[in-house]
């Protein structure tokens, strides 16, 4: 059985069927390790557009006062780093077989709806803060989660 990598969205009509799919890998006496947590979309490409459109104006606004130096490119990894912050991952040297752990930023293809909603939310918050008002599109996903919120 191959597991997605984001994993199988288990319900009441499936778990039949994924029990008789897991069940030839317990008949060796093996234990495996299994997580079960409330099932969320992955972050949308809405979600995703929006915060590619905050990375070109909040680059345009600081580029306006003077930073040069912050494309959207920067002010991407910026924000990552600020708000989502790293991952360690262990690369292994094809040649020599050395183990080499490095930090690399979160990536939001990772988060799931909820997750990139809080990341756009302090974005906002922030970029409102040095004076640079972000668009935000009346029927984009990220404003509809804002309103049912807000109701």
């Amino acid at each position: 059985m191959n597991l997605p990598q984001d994993g199988i969205k288990l319900h009441r009509g499936n778990f039949t069927a994924i029990g008789q799919q897991i069940q030839p890998y317990l008949e060796d006496g093996k234990c495996f390790r299994m997580v079960l947590k409330p099932w969320r979309e992955k972050r949308s490409l809405s979600q995703n557009a929006l915060s590619h459109m905050w990375y070109s104006e909040i680059s345009e606004y600081l580029i306006s006062r003077g930073k040069s130096f912050a494309t959207a490119a920067w002010v991407k990894d910026a924000l990552k780093h600020t708000y989502l912050g790293y991952e360690t991952k262990d690369l292994v040297d094809v040649v020599t077989g050395e183990i080499t752990t490095i930090q690399s930023l979160r990536h939001t293809s990772d988060l799931d709806t909820g997750e990139m909603y809080v990341f756009l939310c302090k974005v906002e918050a922030w970029a409102m803060n040095i004076g640079c008002n972000l668009t935000i599109p009346q029927s984009c996903e990220f404003q509809l989660l804002r309103d049912k919120q807000e109701a």
